[in-house]
């Protein structure tokens, strides 16, 4: 008897191959300049500021990693400022870099007094930070550490 195997000797597993169990890269890590525009008072830091996109058990998803240098006094207390634009660029139809649904997270960032930041991310692909009343705008930077989107069109 001859045991099976889902795969050749060789071949290159996604996953898409038995049975979606495995983490396929889409899209390898990218750098933010890649895929779009810093506002003013914004720009990648050492750390650059990155997108990926993999398949994970079958089911999509865009990560983030990486510091993204803010000016002093660009992001005011309670209000959004816009820090990045993803580009419009589309493949049949779908947008590449931009969510179907908005997204959010609280985020670290240096020299907020220890508040968090807000952040959204908007399907017109507008990358946005606030901090709350009680904090500085002396914000030195934002961690994107730690985002994703599943299921993000």
């Amino acid at each position: 008897m001859v045991a099976y195997v889902p795969f050749n000797a060789g071949e290159n597993l996604n996953a898409d191959k038995l049975n979606s169990r495995l983490v396929q890269e889409i899209m390898e890590w990218t750098p933010f300049t890649s895929i779009g525009s810093f506002s003013a008072g914004f720009s990648a830091a050492t750390h650059t500021p990155m997108m990926r996109k993999i398949k994970l058990l079958g089911q999509e998803r865009w990560e983030y990693k990486g510091r993204i240098t803010v000016a002093n006094g660009t992001i005011p207390a309670n209000s959004n400022t816009t820090g990045f634009t993803f580009a419009s660029t589309t493949s049949g139809g779908v947008f590449l870099y931009r969510p179907t649904y908005e997204h959010g997270w609280s985020l670290v960032g240096g020299s907020t007094g220890f508040y968090s930041l807000r952040c959204t991310l908007s399907t017109g692909g507008l990358l946005q930070f606030g901090l709350p009343t009680g904090a500085p705008s002396t914000t030195s930077g934002i961690l994107l550490d730690g985002c994703y989107i599943d299921a993000p069109i």
